[in-house]
Order: C-alpha cells, then structure tokens, then sequence
C-alpha cells in the first residue's frame, strides 16, 4: 500500500469478525455534552468556531498570495460572526457575561467544527506542498461539511426549544461555506 493511502474497515460480521486492526483519526464522537448546561453547549460551539477561524488563518499565512486566498479571507471572518451569533444566545444564559471580544479572545479553539483537531489538522497543513491548492481547499471543504453534519444534527437535538436557532442558522451558513469553499477549486484547476 502506497505511502500516506488509508485503508478502510468496516464492521460486517460484528465483533466475531474483528481482526485486531483500528481506525487511524478515528472520529470524534462526542463534540458537545448535551445533558449538560445550555451555557456550556453554547461555549463548545463558539470554541468550534474559533479553531475554524484558526485553521483558516493558518492557510492564509501559509498560503497568503494563493489565488484561494480571498475565499479563506472570508470565511476566516464568518467563523468570527458565526460565534459572535451563538453568543448573543450565550449571554441570554449567563449572568454578568464578559464582552465578546473579552471571551473570544479566552477559547483556545483546539477543536474545529466537527470535531476534528486543529493541531493536527494544522500538521497536515504544514505537510503539503507550496502548491497544494487542491488538498487545502478540500481540507477546508472537509471541515465546512463536517460542521454542517454537526450543526444540523445540534438543531434537530434540540428542536422545538430555544437551543435549535442558533445551531439551524449556522447549519445553514455552513452550506454556504461549502459553496464558496468548492467554487474556490477553480482556482486550483487554472493554475
């Protein structure tokens, strides 16, 4: 098997056909306690925001001049607005809130939507080639679609309440990150 290629198992036959093997980045599975306080879901979420807004950032210092560059610009800053949406409902739920920009600036976001792990992701950032216009916009792609599973399946969690709003809105932009995301491909093929 060729050098960085990855194999693919499955689970039929149950147990009784496990042969001992596992799953390299093996998914995240719980992104957000859902049994736990609203506030605290909430934060997650800004937090899968900010490591979104990370990633993005690092392909524009990596990738400053590349012809993908203004798409990356813009959706660096939806990442921002996406928070800055879900803390609006935040501050509904905590007494005495900080400013955003006081908040924001504590999450770490070490986690991208969807689960996937900013440092790692940022590994594979650094491991492609100064031309890898196709594989860092399908990363990117990857990521936005990741976060649309994860905010829809967020919205229908919590439907009918108070919580499914901000996770069906930003479900919804995401899609259109995907878009914008996908389009910037024909940057990739004209060069």
């Amino acid at each position: 098997m060729p050098e960085g290629a990855r194999r693919i198992y499955n689970l039929q036959g149950g147990i009784l056909a496990w042969q001992g093997r596992t799953v390299k980045d093996f998914p995240a599975l719980a992104v957000f306690d859902t049994a736990g306080e609203p506030a605290a879901v909430l934060l997650r979420a800004m937090e899968l925001e900010r490591g979104a807004q990370r990633w993005y950032e690092a392909v524009l210092a990596r990738h400053a001049d590349a012809p993908f560059a203004p798409v990356m610009k813009v959706l660096a800053r939806a990442e921002e607005e996406h928070a800055r949406l879900v803390y609006r409902y935040w501050r509904r739920q905590v007494e005495q809130a900080p400013s955003f920009a006081d908040l924001y600036n504590t999450l770490t976001g070490d986690i991208l939507e969807g689960g996937g792990d900013v440092a790692a992701m940022l590994v594979r950032l650094e491991e492609t080639a100064d031309d890898g216009c196709i594989e860092v916009v399908e990363m990117s792609i990857a990521i936005e679609l990741a976060a649309y599973d994860l905010y829809r399946g967020m919205a229908h969690r919590f439907q009918g309440r108070d919580m499914e709003e901000p996770f069906l809105v930003i479900a919804q932009a995401e899609k259109e990150h995907m878009r914008l995301a996908a389009e910037s491909l024909e940057f990739c093929v004209q060069n």
